[in-house]
């Protein structure tokens, strides 16, 4: 550690008033006497004695205060300055820390680097440069000083670290894969290029060559656990269970202890054999009753078995983690509804602050709030979460939107989603909500201008351009150009049984009723869905063919008997009594 850093170490740890009383000399120079270890002795008089520019010390002195106070932007721009100026590796360590705290990804990439320039050989400016470019998505620049770290330290987490990052196309992941195989490690070392080619593999989507470079990994690192992982998750996600399980089965035979491995093993068995599924989380249990991750998991096997008891413990116990205590949460939620404890359910939605249930949390509190006090407390309490949780206000503004529709109060809704669309400005998710709305009060004309403000972002918008052909085929007679949106859809998504039922829809209405008919049938095929229902019974009808459109609405009322769609239709046709049944 040279001089300087003994004094930027000294300033951290002492009181600024020790140091406020020194005097600067002449030439602006602070001459500072170190003080050495025992162990090492110095050669000279001389080599204890550094100068020290009068600026650089006023500048620590001052970033340090501003630590002190919290004044992190004074504090980064002093330290960063002078890690600049005097390339040394503490203070160039220090504002680095202070720019990962406050975000600064600019200044983070900077310090990192020129950390790296100054201390070539030490693997924490490695990390902190691979950091940074991971934050940057930039992946080729990232595995530079991950093959580093993994050359010289062993260090593989480095290694693997490489995948996290955000990748923008395929082909960057596949450009990566490349400069992977030709990384020039020592043949021990080069088998583990092929577990990080095999996890980009599978990133991509490409999970035939994954598997076979897992394998080949496994041929060379036999039972190493990161490969038999990524092999199970591959043979998994092709719709090979049965080998998945076999070859989990066949590994904790071998590592029976083996933490990861049975979780795994449990949680694929949970989709198929679930008693299964929870014998191997009562082991994990039993190995270490105090691992939340495990008892949120056995407890929403329980759950799904029915032993609702057994849940509603495993959960109060997972809640104590952090991580898990929303999710556990939700379902201790869930569970108290279900006992019709309204008031313990309430509470237990109060505390799902995060995660992915927090939106069906809120949704599932307000509509309690609405239903056992009022919907003004209701709609209070949505509008303080908007508030407290300003990045979950988009899907908060639905919620209430939601509810307000579910109280039949559809010009409320309108408003509510309106005044969203005031904070966030052409947002699509709060224009598609409210062009549903605006077409169930019969504003075509606001439904259509909210639809075309999506597409004027984005253009090829399957559902949207759907839904603007079929609004219009409903509310006016600009049938052709409805068509063409529809068939647009189409072309973009071929298989999306909504989509072939509006082009069905369209065709016959432009009296096209035997080409409309086919397509009514693949997508009543797809999804028996009641509004499909209507639209091919009444194709059949009009070819005549009575007993099949009969079929068809009964068919649909059995699953929605009082479906407004097929009543309507029946009613409008003058479908007679005997046919009706």
């Amino acid at each position: 550690m040279n001089n300087l850093s003994r004094v930027t170490l000294i300033l951290l740890s002492f009181a600024i008033a020790s140091c406020a009383a020194t005097t600067p000399s002449i030439d602006d120079t602070l001459t500072i006497v170190s003080v050495q270890s025992n162990e090492t002795q110095p050669e000279s008089v001389e080599q204890q004695i550094k100068s020290i520019a009068i600026d650089t010390l006023y500048d620590l002195l001052v970033g340090d205060v501003a630590l002190g106070r919290n004044q992190f932007d004074i504090a980064l721009d002093n330290y960063s300055r002078q890690a600049r100026l005097t390339s040394d590796k503490e203070v160039i360590a220090l504002a680095h820390r202070i720019a990962e705290y406050v975000r600064n990804q600019t200044l983070l990439m900077e310090m990192a680097l020129l950390w790296v320039d100054t201390s070539p050989n030490d693997p924490e400016a490695h990390k902190a440069a691979l950091q940074a470019y991971l934050n940057q998505g930039n992946a080729e620049s990232a595995l530079t000083h991950a093959s580093w770290l993994y050359q010289y330290h062993d260090d593989l987490d480095s290694l693997l670290l490489v995948t996290t990052t955000t990748f923008d196309s395929p082909n960057q992941i596949v450009s990566l894969i490349d400069s992977v195989k030709k990384l020039p490690f020592s043949p021990e070392k080069q088998a583990y290029t092929r577990l990080l080619t095999a996890v980009l593999e599978q990133k991509n989507g490409q999970l035939k060559e994954s598997e076979r470079e897992t394998r080949a990994f496994l041929a060379a690192v036999p039972a190493d656990q990161r490969g038999l992982l990524l092999l199970s998750q591959l043979l998994h996600q092709q719709n090979r269970s049965e080998e998945s399980i076999k070859l989990l089965s066949k590994a904790l035979k071998d590592k029976p202890k083996n933490r990861p491995l049975r979780l795994q093993y449990a949680r694929f068995l949970a989709a198929n054999t679930p008693d299964k599924a929870i014998a191997q989380f009562e082991i994990l249990r039993a190995d270490n009753p105090k691992d939340q991750e495990v008892n949120f998991l056995l407890a929403l096997m329980q759950l799904s078995d029915g032993n609702i008891t057994a849940a509603e413990e495993l959960l109060e116990q997972a809640s104590a983690k952090p991580s898990l205590r929303s999710d556990a949460q939700y379902h201790l939620g869930v569970i108290s509804e279900q006992k019709e404890d309204i008031a313990g359910a309430m509470s237990h939605y109060t505390q799902v602050r995060f995660g992915r249930n927090y939106v069906a949390a809120a949704s599932r509190l307000s509509a309690l709030l609405a239903k056992h006090r009022s919907m003004s407390q209701a709609q209070q309490y949505l509008q303080r979460m908007r508030s407290s949780q300003p990045t979950q206000a988009v899907i908060l503004f639905q919620v209430e939107s939601n509810l307000l529709l579910n109280a039949q109060k559809p010009s409320q809704a309108l408003v509510v989603l309106s005044s969203g669309l005031d904070y966030f400005p052409n947002d699509p998710q709060l224009l598609y909500a409210r062009s549903m709305v605006a077409e169930q009060q019969d504003d075509f004309a606001l439904a259509e201008q909210d639809l075309r403000a999506i597409l004027a972002q984005d253009q090829n918008n399957a559902t949207v351009l759907n839904a603007l052909g079929y609004t219009m085929i409903l509310h006016t007679n600009r049938r052709e150009e409805a068509f063409e949106l529809i068939t647009k859809a189409y072309q973009l998504e071929p298989k999306d049984p909504s989509i072939i039922d509006s082009m069905g829809w369209a065709l016959f209405k432009l009296g096209k009723t035997e080409q409309a008919l086919d397509f009514l049938k693949q997508a009543f095929e797809i999804m028996p869905d009641p509004e499909i229902a209507a639209h091919l019974g009444e194709v059949h009808w009009t070819l005549d063919n009575r007993r099949a459109a009969s079929t068809i609405w009964q068919q649909g009322l059995q699953s929605a008997p009082d479906h407004k769609g097929i009543i309507n239709t029946m009613l409008r046709l003058s479908v007679p009594k005997a046919i009706e049944q």
